[in-house]
Formats: structure tokens, sequence, C-alpha cells
């Protein structure tokens, strides 16, 4: 009865795409949030701003590496080129960054290990050599990275007190925000 009720107020604000499941979230069947509300926040916890832009940037750089490295995974040209694309709206966001942020510097030396929200690089390259991905495979783990990036950004922008850093985290969820409204749109022509 609540989702109805929500339903009903998002049609009333212009909400025209509005899905309200029988049996609600009971009867989900779907992907599922995986980890702690904590999870990846503990990697910023107690860092100075310097090391936190680092460390956002190499998750960037992180997206970047995974996106090239599945491109082995799969013999579709057509999924080859859509990671290349990735990969080059990771340089972006790393692009604006630097722009964003006037005299911090990312490293490229820095460790990569860890993606955008927090997950192991390693983890997803070993799935995806075993199991060859398709291309609504790539665009569903992209959309899963940058939601769980757009959520952890926004979670650090809620509760860092420092204006800066504040600043960047606010910064990184809206670019995780618009990157989620690309991979939606390859979703959407799949």
């Amino acid at each position: 009865m609540r989702s109805k009720a929500a339903a009903g107020l998002l049609n009333s604000a212009g909400f025209t795409n509005i899905l309200n499941m029988s049996g609600g979230i009971l009867a989900y069947d779907g992907g599922k949030a995986m980890g702690t509300e904590a999870f990846g926040v503990d990697q910023f916890l107690g860092q100075e701003f310097p090391d936190m832009f680092r460390l956002s940037y190499a998750m960037e750089e992180g997206m970047r590496q995974l996106y090239i490295a599945l491109q082995e995974c799969t013999d579709d040209p057509q999924t080859v080129e859509m990671l290349d694309r990735f990969a080059r709206y990771e340089d972006g966001h790393k692009a604006k960054l630097l722009a964003s942020f006037p005299g911090n510097e990312g490293e490229e030396s820095q460790d990569v290990s860890k993606l955008e929200g927090g997950f192991d690089k390693q983890q997803f390259l070993d799935h995806y050599r075993v199991h060859l991905p398709e291309k609504r495979d790539m665009i569903e783990l992209g959309m899963m990275l940058e939601t769980q990036a757009l959520d952890l950004y926004s979670r650090l922008s809620r509760e860092t007190e420092d204006q800066q850093s504040n600043a960047l985290f606010t910064f990184l969820a809206s670019e995780e925000k618009m990157h989620l409204q690309v991979l939606s749109r390859e979703l959407d022509m799949l």
C-alpha cells in the first residue's frame, strides 16, 4: 500500500514511467545490493583531503583499467568498442577531477586495485575470464559499479565536515550519476 501511494504521488508530480511491483519488495527476484552500509567508506575515514583526492583518482583509474582488461574477455567487436568508450569516460572523470580541484595531483603509480565504490578489481577480472561476458553483462556490471560509487560518494558528501572534501564527494557523485545515465541509454539501445 505504501508503494501504491508513492506511485500516486510520483504520478501527480509528473513522472510517467512508474512501476509498482505486485507483491512488493518480497516478490522482487532481481539484483541485490551487496555489502554493509559502511562498505567503501572505511577507505576514506581519517584521511586528509589530498589522500581522499588521490584515492578517488586511483579508483577512477582502476575502473579505466578494468574496462580495458575486460576487452580481452570477449571476442565481440561491439562489446570491445563499448568497453573502450567506458574506459574513455573514466579518463574524462580523471581530467575533470584535476581541473575541478587544481593543485591536487592524481598519481598513476598509486594502488589501483580498488574500483569506484570500493570493489576489488581482480575479483571482477577473474570472474569474467571464466564466464565470458556479453555486451549486456558489461553494461550491467558498469551500472552496478557506478551505482555503488554514486551511493558511496553521496554518503561521504553527507558525512564529511571538511568543505573541500564535501565538494570533492559531491562532484564525484554527480559524475557517477551522469555516467549512469550514459549506461542506461546503452542498455535501452540494446
